[in-house]
């Protein structure tokens, strides 16, 4: 079985058996574009190019045969926009889950409907088009998102994940809610299948020979990459939780009945066996990998002299600060936010920095604040009076390979944080598995609970948590003092 972890920064391809064991796994980055301010675009394409390529190289390496693939399932950034002609093909770059340039239609949906919907989401996007693009917007056959763009490069006809079809404004009792709205013909919207592990249909025979895969070959709904991350997470059952840290972050736990927020935090969808209760972060290594670019390239030179990697350099540097980063605070909105803070506008920012702090502060200070931040969230979430008490986090993701980050986070947020067995890829194997449900080698998602083993945990301790309890109150008090610089400058 294959998953498809179709990242910001690239996608991760894994080939696994039906006990969820790693058979292959490979990585390939994409360039993310951003034209404009607020804009940020990909090209569906390179999507595609990586998924046929990296398909081809596993059964080559393998040695299996493409008759012993049962089937393929894709985990995708949420979010997007893109609008295709009748063969699919795309009419304009895709407008990414960042790109933030429909502020004013967001605004105008959220007075005509109560909603409370960012620039970001895809509702605004379409409206967006619609405006500013009319000619693009009567040309398009169908307006889709990455599941629904490679679903229908897979299969030749147009459905998406029933996630993807939530963020779109579908249910299954009032169907496109938002198409009047909009002014949105229906017929331009594809419909969502009913379930994740749903067959749509199988593989083309031009797919099936772009990725050396047999022709029929079954391709599930699927859905977004963090329902991939729940199954691969293993964080099933209700009161089970876990958090991601990768380009962005969140944090989903697993409810046998819903919550409701008036602002969205968390956000609450039906998917698997029950309700999740989730909330992203726009920024979380994001912001370490801008310190790497911009403020320790001479780190990353000396890990290519050394032949090491450019991270464990800098875990290193951030090991020699004494938490609290000497009573250094980073805000890690650097992309603006969507939570614990639901604002466009929202920036990364230094607060407390003196002559005293050295380079090494502000790296364990950008590490603290991605921590403070996702404690927040979890506050949030908790607030909720869900019925249980949340012990641990199963976490998943590129940041877990960081102890010292990993132990951050316990010590600010009072959790047992448990890294699972290959953490990159559990998105990937997460939407594999999936496959398996939906062929019915397991009857329920409920059944993969526990699937991947904890390798590394990290427990709180009890006198750095009190040092950082302060720290974290300020941190959340800070954005209530920066939010009308923020507003005054406008979406990132």
């Amino acid at each position: 079985m294959f998953g498809y972890d179709i990242g910001t920064s690239g996608t991760k391809t894994a080939m696994i058996d039906l006990d969820g064991n790693l058979v292959y796994s490979a990585f390939d980055a994409y360039k993310s574009y951003s034209p404009k301010p607020t804009w940020h675009e990909q090209n569906p394409g390179d999507w595609w190019r990586v998924i046929t390529e990296t398909t081809r190289e596993a059964l080559k390496t393998s040695k299996v045969s493409p008759n012993e693939v049962l089937g393929i399932c894709f985990a995708v950034q949420g979010l997007g926009m893109v609008p295709v002609d009748r063969n699919v093909n795309p009419l304009r770059p895709l407008m990414t889950w960042l790109d933030a340039r429909s502020e004013s239609q967001a605004k105008r949906i959220n007075e005509k409907t109560g909603l409370n919907l960012s620039a970001k989401d895809p509702p605004a996007k379409v409206l967006w088009l619609k405006e500013n693009e009319p000619d693009m917007f009567q040309e398009t056959y169908k307006i889709l998102d990455v599941s629904g763009y490679l679903i229908a490069k897979s299969i030749g006809s147009f459905t998406c994940s029933p996630g993807s079809g939530q963020w779109y404004g579908y249910s299954e009792e009032k169907g496109w809610t938002l198409s009047e709205e909009l002014g949105v013909p229906i017929e331009k919207l594809p419909k969502p299948a009913t379930k994740p592990q749903e067959i749509v249909g199988g593989l083309t025979d031009k797919a099936a020979k772009g990725m050396g895969l047999r022709k029929d070959t079954p391709v599930m709904a699927g859905g977004s990459d963090f329902l991939g991350a729940v199954v691969g997470s293993g964080a099933i059952l209700p009161g089970h939780a876990h958090m991601y840290l990768g380009t962005s972050a969140w944090i989903g736990v697993m409810l046998d009945k819903p919550i409701f927020d008036s602002e969205g935090r968390p956000h609450v969808f039906r998917e698997l066996d029950g309700w999740i209760a989730g909330a992203e972060a726009e920024s979380a290594c994001a912001c370490l990998d801008w310190f790497k670019d911009e403020l320790a390239k001479d780190v990353v030179e000396e890990a290519k002299r050394l032949n090491v990697s450019p991270y464990d350099l800098l875990n290193q540097m951030a090991e020699k600060v004494e938490p609290g980063s000497g009573k250094l605070i980073f805000t890690p909105w650097m992309k603006g936010e969507r939570a614990p803070v639901m604002d466009d506008c929202a920036r990364g920012a230094f607060i407390g920095l003196t002559t005293n702090h050295r380079r090494e502060h502000l790296l364990r200070a950008v590490l603290e604040g991605n921590a403070y931040n996702m404690a927040w969230i979890m506050e949030q979430i908790e607030g909720h009076n869900l019925g249980f008490k949340i012990e641990s986090l199963r976490t998943i993701g590129g940041g877990t390979r960081s102890k010292i980050w990993m132990q951050i986070f316990a010590d600010v947020m009072g959790k047992n944080i448990q890294v699972v067995k290959w953490p990159l890829y559990s998105g990937a194997i997460g939407i594999a598995l999936v496959v398996a449900v939906g062929l019915g080698v397991y009857r329920r998602f409920r059944d993969l609970d526990s699937r991947l083993p904890i390798i590394f945990e990290a427990k709180p301790r009890e006198e750095q948590c009190k040092l950082y309890q302060p720290l974290y109150t300020n941190f959340k008090e800070s954005y209530a003092g920066l939010v009308g610089i923020f507003r005054g400058w406008g979406p990132v």
